[in-house]
């Protein structure tokens, strides 16, 4: 009997090798991360497998960052538009972001050593970016009223360096890592609440 052979389809195949790189990157860091290495992580057959798919490493890079991102914002974009509030879509940015961080640590870190080490024209436009939407954010709460007076684009920066921070540092067990959430939540509401607010 002749063996059945398997055959992916362009978007498997390129999910399978995002998938191996993100594993690559987590666990042996950046400078590891040669399509070479890739694909023995992904048990392909040659390095032409994922020249085909992506033309360099800064491609592969590129697209496992976007990937995330996408899959971040699947759960973070349902959770700020609950919220009635500004103040509310703040918090929900924040606990929701940092919770898909905690609930899937191989990307995170795979995404931290990309930002680490990719070079800088490769990240700057999206760490840019991220910044200026969320100071867009802030900048309605505070023609609302509900934020005080402050440099939105400074906060917005603090705010994603916190996060920053929390994706390499965040905490092992599931308590300790709910209450650093919390408090990080906390920290932000009283860094925006108006003068007297609750």
């Amino acid at each position: 009997m002749t063996p059945t052979r398997t055959y992916r389809t362009t978007q498997e195949r390129r999910a399978e090798i995002i998938e191996a790189t993100m594993r690559v990157l987590a666990e042996q860091g950046f400078a590891a991360a040669s399509f070479a290495r890739i694909r023995e992580v992904a048990e392909l057959s040659s390095t032409r497998m994922i020249s085909y798919h992506f033309a360099d490493k800064a491609a592969l890079m590129g697209a496992l960052v976007e990937h995330i991102v996408q899959q971040a914002a699947a759960v973070m974009v349902p959770a700020m538009e609950a919220e009635p509030t500004w103040a509310g879509k703040l918090a929900a940015y924040l606990r929701s972001n940092l919770r898909f961080l905690a609930d899937n640590r191989l990307a995170a870190r795979a995404v931290i050593e990309v930002i680490r080490n990719a070079p800088r024209a490769d990240n700057g436009l999206r760490e840019d970016t991220s910044a200026l939407l969320l100071s867009l954010l802030l900048a309605q709460g505070q023609e609302a009223g509900e934020f005080r007076v402050f440099d939105t684009l400074v906060m917005a920066r603090s705010i994603r360096a916190t996060i920053d921070a929390f994706a390499m540092t965040m905490p092992s067990g599931e308590a300790a890592t709910a209450a650093a959430i919390d408090e990080i939540v906390a920290l932000y509401h009283r860094a925006t609440r108006p003068e007297g607010g609750a």
